[in-house]
């Protein structure tokens, strides 16, 4: 059956940034998809809440504290996962940070964070998870990266922006080199969605109306919005789809 495709029963999957926003959402959505997950994040508090979330699914959970921008706590983090859920199947590379400082004032320090959190952490998780993928010959890897990283059309996003548009980069790098040896790697480049990151600025309602005026849709995503494609990008529903970077932000500001 076509649904069956869908299911993740028996995987074992980690998402980062999984402590809130998208990436608990996400993590959520495997859960409920049949995966056990291993929730990593900067805040222990955050990703143990969302691990207990998962086990009350009947999954089973584990939350894992570490900076994706470090690779010993990422190499460990992977070995965790391994020893209590088995082989990771599954890495959803959620974490990631904004600056909209404008660009001629951003700080070198800024820049740098910004980056390695959203690019390099991205291909430490990959590297660390991709290797045991890619010597059980089989795996799949979504990137987050922004609807934004392609279009730049946003003022003070510079190193946003950028480390975004290298996300997409690093995914169709990664899905040619690894491909042949069974390993997926697709990009989810999400719109505004109504998370913790982005509470601030939506609220003021008169930025919440320009959003939703600018959006084909006609509003802002809810971080439920994003599970199902994370979901088909994870299973076997999405076998023959790799290297690609998919729009999911309502259609955008076409």
């Amino acid at each position: 059956m076509i649904l069956d495709k869908f299911r993740l029963d028996g995987m074992a999957a980690l998402v980062t940034g999984a402590g809130t926003g998208l990436g608990a959402a996400m993590a959520l959505g495997l859960a409920e998809a049949g995966a056990d997950v291993a929730a990593l994040g900067r805040r222990e508090n955050l990703v143990a809440e969302t691990a207990r979330r998962i086990e009350e699914l009947g999954r089973r959970a584990l939350a894992i504290g570490a900076d994706v921008t470090k690779a010993d706590e990422v190499a460990r983090a992977v070995e965790q996962t391994e020893e209590a859920l088995g082989g990771v199947n599954v890495l959803i590379n959620g974490a990631g940070v904004i600056n909209a400082d404008p660009s001629a004032d951003v700080s070198p320090e800024d820049f740098r964070f910004v980056v390695d959190v959203n690019l390099t952490g991205a291909f430490l998780c990959a590297q660390a998870a991709g290797r045991g993928m890619i010597a059980r010959g089989a795996g799949s890897i979504v990137n987050i990266g922004t609807f934004l990283g392609e279009r730049g059309h946003r003022p003070a996003r510079a190193a946003y922006n950028a480390s975004k548009y290298g996300v997409v980069g690093l995914t169709k790098a990664l899905a040619a080199e690894w491909g042949g040896q069974g390993v997926r790697v697709n990009c989810i480049c999400p719109g505004v969605h109504r998370t913790p990151m982005l509470a601030p600025a939506l609220a003021d309602p008169e930025v919440e109306k320009g959003l939703n005026e600018r959006t084909i849709l006609g509003r802002v995503g809810e971080p439920a919005d994003i599970v199902g494609l994370a979901v088909f990008l994870a299973s076997d529903a999405s076998a023959y789809i790799t290297g690609e970077s998919i729009f999911e932000d309502g259609g955008g500001w076409l």
